[in-house]
């Protein structure tokens, strides 16, 4: 039997308030991954606040999954206190299963040094090297290896916060000429968005079609770090997510992102996003994008879960972010395959594809927020297969705490049936789907 152990370095201040709850539970995911991979003895080694691997209650874990190891190191556990735990475990692999963070999206860093100290003193680890890692969280530096390795991106400048706000009298100048060229080339990129050069892009993003607005942004104090400024693109925004590691990958076909509301950019908390797939057409050239995608897994020799944000725009595809973790399609992304997350990484131990680089045997399906919390049964709703999964969670937006209600629905065998599903959803239960939410999907496919 061989013995894998996963392990999460999670950084994430857990406040034991915090409130989350996920139908189906994590527990059961795990209990299901030990039967499937009987051959695997299994080992997770992680912390209190990986709320993505423990189900919780009132601050404790909520009990710990059958035929599954959890070894559970405290929040302010050290790169040394990780590797102590996972070679205490004697384990023939180690495997990497990183998730995000708000703010500073930097997990995936922290989990490929410890691969690495671990691959020196002798154990097989599987996680993305420290400079895919890199890549992904210094969004300056992905723009960059990007165009060096003729991937499209759009034209995007970085604004150094030092630099950009020294006053000219102070170096003996008459100007800052940092200052005076990168206001000019923005002039020349307008319209543009404006997000944080490191961490997690979705948080803080601007966007700016009037070129003063733009310039009163950078010389405001709310500009108070570098920033990226990109020019804003016009078109469909997807995601897609690639799997797998050392040269064995499963790309996914795109899966398209919209609102039902007006705004220059997607949302992923806001209550009218959508998340729908996969859509599988010649007209967007998705053959031509997953052998991108495969010659983008190669050259940085991703592993694990890796998700990327795109635009198609008039015929092309655009790469806007690139992520080395577990991401907000994962559940929606994993639902169409028939398999968990866990299952993702397992996988990779296995060297088994399952036979998903056969798209024809993914499912449709879609992602959604229900709106609100007060008599709506989670548990039940999935248990009855209405739903695939639910995550219940109480957030902070803007500072004020809400209910965030994320669903992916049942599996369908086309997206026009998947229309007709989550029109049924509606009728059924009225309370958890706007009605606005239907019209916008079978609208949208209906354009597809």
């Amino acid at each position: 039997m061989k013995k894998v152990v996963l392990y999460s370095s999670n950084t994430r201040n857990r406040a034991k308030s915090h409130f989350l709850e996920v139908f189906p539970k994590w527990n059961a995911l795990w209990e299901a991954a030990a039967e499937r991979y009987t051959e695997l003895e299994i080992t997770v080694v992680l912390q209190l606040n990986n709320r993505y691997y423990l189900d919780f209650k009132d601050g404790e874990p909520a009990g710990y999954p059958k035929g599954i190891k959890m070894v559970v190191l405290p929040n302010d556990a050290t790169i040394p206190d990780f590797l102590r735990a996972i070679e205490g475990e004697k384990p023939d692999v180690a495997v990497a299963i990183t998730h995000p963070i708000s703010g500073y999206d930097w997990n995936g860093i922290r989990d490929a040094v410890i691969a690495e100290s671990l691959r020196d003193d002798g154990i097989t680890a599987i996680c993305y090297g420290y400079p895919a890692a890199l890549l992904c969280f210094d969004k300056n530096k992905t723009f960059q290896v990007m165009r060096d390795n003729r991937f499209r991106v759009s034209n995007a400048v970085l604004v150094e916060h030092e630099l950009f706000t020294v006053k000219g009298a102070e170096c003996g100048s008459t100007l800052n000429a940092y200052q005076e060229s990168i206001l000019w080339k923005i002039r020349k990129l307008m319209p543009v968005i404006i997000k944080n050069a490191s961490g997690s892009g979705s948080v803080g993003i601007r966007v700016f079609r009037d070129y003063e607005e733009a310039k009163a942004f950078l010389l405001s104090e709310a500009f108070d770090k570098n920033v990226i400024v990109e020019q804003l693109l016009e078109g469909d925004e997807y995601g897609i997510e690639i799997h797998g590691c050392g040269g064995k990958y499963i790309v996914s076909p795109p899966y398209r992102k919209l609102s039902y509301e007006s705004g220059e950019v997607n949302d992923p908390l806001g209550a009218a996003t959508l998340k729908y797939g996969p859509v599988i057409s010649d007209k967007i050239n998705t053959e031509a994008l997953r052998a991108e995608m495969l010659r983008l897994a190669n050259l940085f020799r991703l592993t694990g879960i890796v998700n990327l944000d795109l635009f198609y725009v008039n015929g092309e595809w655009y790469i806007l972010d690139i992520n080395s973790r577990w991401s907000g399609i994962t559940s929606l992304v994993t639902a169409s395959q028939g398999r968990s997350a866990y299952e993702v990484f397992l996988d990779q131990v296995m060297e088994d594809d399952r036979g998903l680089n056969d798209w024809s045997k993914w499912k449709y399906c879609c992602q959604f927020k229900i709106p609100q919390s007060e008599g709506v049964d989670f548990g039940k709703l999935v248990a009855d297969g209405d739903l695939s999964s639910v995550s219940h969670e109480e957030i902070m937006i803007g500072g004020e705490k809400r209910w965030y209600n994320d669903a992916v629905t049942a599996t369908y065998d086309s997206l026009e049936a998947l229309a007709e599903g989550f029109e049924k959803l509606r009728a059924k239960y009225p309370e958890i789907l706007p009605a606005e939410s239907v019209e916008a999907l079978k609208k949208d496919i209906q354009e597809r």
